[in-house]
Protein backbone atom coordinates (compact mmCIF):
# COMPACT_ATOMS: atom_id res chain seq x y z
CA UNK A 1 0.00 0.00 0.00
CA UNK A 2 1.40 3.59 -1.27
CA UNK A 3 2.00 5.48 2.05
CA UNK A 4 0.27 8.27 2.57
CA UNK A 5 0.66 12.30 1.61
CA UNK A 6 1.08 14.80 3.84
CA UNK A 7 0.80 18.02 3.42
CA UNK A 8 0.79 21.28 6.35
CA UNK A 9 -0.06 24.92 5.30
CA UNK A 10 0.93 27.56 7.87
CA UNK A 11 -1.00 30.76 6.97
CA UNK A 12 -0.71 34.31 8.25
CA UNK A 13 -3.43 36.62 7.85
CA UNK A 14 -3.10 40.64 7.47
CA UNK A 15 -3.48 42.91 10.01
CA UNK A 16 -7.30 42.55 10.73
CA UNK A 17 -7.93 39.61 7.97
CA UNK A 18 -7.77 36.82 10.69
CA UNK A 19 -11.33 36.64 10.63
CA UNK A 20 -11.93 37.13 6.80
CA UNK A 21 -9.20 34.44 6.51
CA UNK A 22 -10.39 32.06 9.07
CA UNK A 23 -13.98 31.99 6.93
CA UNK A 24 -12.13 31.09 3.91
CA UNK A 25 -10.71 28.57 5.17
CA UNK A 26 -13.43 27.34 7.00
CA UNK A 27 -15.21 27.35 3.94
CA UNK A 28 -13.04 24.42 2.28
CA UNK A 29 -13.15 22.12 5.32
CA UNK A 30 -15.84 20.23 4.73
CA UNK A 31 -15.91 19.76 1.00
CA UNK A 32 -12.33 18.25 1.15
CA UNK A 33 -13.31 16.74 4.16
CA UNK A 34 -15.57 15.00 1.83
CA UNK A 35 -13.30 13.76 -1.31
CA UNK A 36 -12.72 10.16 -1.27
CA UNK A 37 -9.23 10.31 -1.88
CA UNK A 38 -8.85 12.81 1.47
CA UNK A 39 -8.17 10.94 4.18
CA UNK A 40 -7.98 13.76 7.39
CA UNK A 41 -7.77 17.40 7.21
CA UNK A 42 -7.92 19.60 9.96
CA UNK A 43 -7.59 23.57 10.35
CA UNK A 44 -6.23 25.31 13.10
CA UNK A 45 -5.56 29.02 15.00
CA UNK A 46 -2.31 29.62 16.73
CA UNK A 47 -3.24 29.91 20.24
CA UNK A 48 -0.11 32.81 20.40
CA UNK A 49 -0.66 34.25 17.01
CA UNK A 50 -4.85 34.53 16.70
CA UNK A 51 -3.85 35.63 12.98
CA UNK A 52 -1.47 32.60 12.18
CA UNK A 53 -3.14 29.20 10.69
CA UNK A 54 -2.23 25.66 9.91
CA UNK A 55 -3.90 23.33 7.78
CA UNK A 56 -2.98 19.37 8.16
CA UNK A 57 -4.05 17.43 5.65
CA UNK A 58 -3.53 13.71 4.89
CA UNK A 59 -4.70 12.46 1.15
CA UNK A 60 -3.46 9.18 -0.06
CA UNK A 61 -1.19 10.51 -2.65
CA UNK A 62 0.38 13.10 -4.16
CA UNK A 63 -1.24 12.69 -7.18
CA UNK A 64 -4.64 12.73 -5.59
CA UNK A 65 -4.02 15.90 -3.48
CA UNK A 66 -2.58 17.62 -6.38
CA UNK A 67 -6.52 16.93 -7.90
CA UNK A 68 -7.80 18.97 -5.01
CA UNK A 69 -6.58 21.81 -6.33
CA UNK A 70 -8.87 21.64 -9.76
CA UNK A 71 -11.88 22.00 -7.21
CA UNK A 72 -14.05 25.07 -7.48
CA UNK A 73 -13.89 25.75 -3.68
CA UNK A 74 -9.94 25.51 -3.77
CA UNK A 75 -9.73 27.64 -7.01
CA UNK A 76 -11.71 30.03 -5.10
CA UNK A 77 -10.35 29.96 -1.88
CA UNK A 78 -6.84 30.80 -4.15
CA UNK A 79 -8.26 33.97 -5.27
CA UNK A 80 -8.87 35.52 -2.08
CA UNK A 81 -5.75 34.01 -0.38
CA UNK A 82 -3.26 37.25 -2.13
CA UNK A 83 -5.91 39.95 -0.44
CA UNK A 84 -5.80 38.37 3.25
CA UNK A 85 -2.29 37.06 3.68
CA UNK A 86 0.36 39.09 5.18
CA UNK A 87 3.41 36.92 3.53
CA UNK A 88 3.46 34.28 1.29
CA UNK A 89 2.03 30.15 2.84
CA UNK A 90 4.74 28.34 3.75
CA UNK A 91 4.01 24.39 2.90
CA UNK A 92 5.74 21.07 3.46
CA UNK A 93 4.85 17.95 2.27
CA UNK A 94 5.68 15.19 4.40
CA UNK A 95 5.47 11.57 4.87
CA UNK A 96 4.95 9.72 8.01
CA UNK A 97 8.23 7.83 9.76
Amino acid sequence: MEKKHTVVVILEAKEDKAAELKAALEAVVEPSRAEPTNIEYRLHQAQDNPAQFVLYENWVSKEKHQEQFEKNYIVELGAKLESLLAKPFQLVFAEEV
